[in-house]
């Protein structure tokens, strides 16, 4: 089960291909187990149209993150030294602990509920990876290799709500700020100052 969680970590949680050898609702209550356990926390998808987000969660589409990005690299058979070695978290395991690093700074700083931002429509489909509250306001998240590739989803999610005032995007570089585009760019170590904080921290 946690090797299913961490194989798709970033990416639509499906119960029967969480752990083939055991039916669809078994995965499902070994999950709410773990869950309970706090060993993973659901991403689920919300509507983005103002907080508290939680309030327009979909329980049924939902991704999963790990406690910690060390047992997601211990599953993941990530070897220490190579992760140490490494420049960019976020060129690693195609991005995967990048995004487990960014879900348990979110849930360390701002809230244990996570949530993220989907759009189905026939032939084509987005998803933005996280949504957070930001001064009061629901503001999108990429986590992001390079320079940021297209963001084809991020600009879609803001291209779609012009009172949305900032996108996000994680990477690895410098902060940077692109007005005419609405976009702030921040290291992924900014990760944690991202959201506005829990109402009881100082």
């Amino acid at each position: 089960m946690l090797l299913g969680v961490a194989r798709d970590i970033g990416e639509q949680i499906v119960y029967t291909r969480l752990d083939t050898g055991r039916t669809g609702p078994t995965n499902r209550r070994a999950l709410e187990v773990l869950e309970k356990a706090r060993v993973v926390h659901r991403i689920r998808t919300a509507d983005p149209s103002g907080p508290p987000l939680a309030a327009s969660a979909r329980c049924r589409r939902f991704k999963a993150a790990l406690l910690d990005i060390g047992l997601l690299q211990r599953l993941s058979g990530v070897p220490p030294d190579v992760e140490l070695r490494s420049e960019d978290l976020l060129a690693m395991y195609r991005g995967k602990l990048a995004e487990q690093f960014v879900a348990q700074e979110l849930v360390a700083s701002c809230s244990p509920s996570l949530h993220y931002w989907t759009r189905d429509a026939r032939g084509s489909s987005a998803e933005v990876d996280f949504l957070v509250v930001r001064r009061g306001r629901v503001t999108p998240v990429e986590v992001k290799s390079g320079a940021g590739g297209s963001l084809r989803s991020l600009r879609l999610f803001l291209d779609s709500r012009p009172d949305c005032r900032e996108g996000i995007v994680l990477r690895s570089g410098p902060f940077s700020r692109h007005t005419a585009d609405r976009l702030t760019f921040l290291p992924l170590y900014a990760a944690a100052s991202i959201a506005d904080p829990l109402p009881d921290s100082p």
